[in-house]
């Protein structure tokens, strides 16, 4: 935690605030709408936060906007993928 913190103070001053939330959390929510298994969810974190980086640098390069919006954006939608995915899971359960 202690590092944790240390980064994040550190990369807040670098890249912004916002950017620094939606790698943070947004991934480590999302993952954790699939699972509660205490390997497979900092793993899933760190790949979404991969994907969204990843893919939100690839996007910037050919668009107008800084790559923020387009990390984050991606960050949401993964969210909102895993989150729907959760609930299609209970909804099918409460089915049976």
């Amino acid at each position: 935690m202690l590092l944790l913190a240390c980064v994040v103070a550190a990369s807040v001053q670098i890249i912004g605030a916002l950017l620094v939330l939606a790698l943070l959390i947004t991934p480590a929510a999302a993952a954790s709408q699939l699972t509660s298994h205490p390997i497979a969810l900092p793993l899933l974190s760190v790949l979404f936060g991969l994907i969204s980086s990843v893919g939100g640098t690839m996007i910037a390069l050919g668009g107008s906007l800084p790559i923020s919006p387009y990390i984050t954006t991606i960050s949401f939608v993964i969210f909102l993928i895993c989150r729907f995915s959760r609930y299609r899971r209970h909804r099918e359960l409460v089915e049976r």
